[in-house]
């Protein structure tokens, strides 16, 4: 248990939603911008994708894929932020504005985020590697075909999912106080004074979730 936790006596859920009341209006402004921003992103992405599948070539073209693997995890990464804090533990509705989720819907938001982020990040190299072994070293479409799409395409899908559902297997996504991020630990402003593992009385997820996990990126 962490040293706030003991010199800290536990908050009633009235001074919680009292002391938090400037920090949720603060964070219903922010998550309508994010939000809405997140909706255009995912209807242009899902517009490039229409264009790519319209197209005389179609997915024929490595070029195409890749675009193709990329707008797949921007629409992932995107719908994960779309959703105005709702997919947000209830538990935390007093500190973020609109939370009316639980456990499994945070779960589900951390792994679309941590497998989106990984595949649009990792996509968005294997574009810079397509287009230098074209530019740069006169490489054909049939070489890269053959011996370099493999790559392209299992680095940016594998290793996302990969670590996404490790992250889902230990714990690692819980809700943060940010806009419904997830965070390594889950040490929201009721578990002080709560032990590590106890649930509090009027709400549903044990303090200190995920403290023997591994650590994650708190977006």
């Amino acid at each position: 248990m962490s040293l706030s936790r003991i010199l800290t006596e536990i908050m009633s859920i009235e001074d919680l939603y009292a002391a938090n009341a400037e920090y949720r209006d603060h964070s219903k402004s922010l998550n309508i911008i994010q939000s809405s921003s997140a909706i255009v992103s995912t209807i242009s992405s899902s517009t490039l994708i229409w264009m790519i599948l319209r197209s005389p070539q179609r997915l024929s073209t490595t070029h195409h894929r890749i675009i193709f693997g990329m707008a797949v995890g921007d629409i992932l990464f995107s719908l994960s932020m779309a959703s105005f804090n709702a997919m947000t533990p209830s538990d935390v509705d007093y500190i973020v504005w609109n939370a009316k989720g639980n456990q499994a819907t945070c779960n589900l938001q951390g792994l679309m985020t941590t497998v989106g982020v990984g595949m649009s990040l990792l996509y968005s190299c294997s574009l810079n590697i397509y287009s230098l072994a074209i530019v740069k070293y006169n490489k054909t479409d049939f070489y890269i075909q053959n011996k370099m799409e493999r790559f392209l395409h299992g680095v940016p899908i594998v290793l996302p999912l990969a670590y996404g559902f490790t992250l889902l297997a230990t714990q690692g996504y819980n809700s943060g106080l940010g806009n419904g991020r997830v965070a390594p630990v889950y040490d929201p402003p009721h578990c002080i004074g709560i032990e590590d593992g106890q649930v509090r009385e009027g709400f549903e997820i044990p303090c200190g979730r995920g403290s023997d996990g591994p650590s994650e990126i708190i977006f």
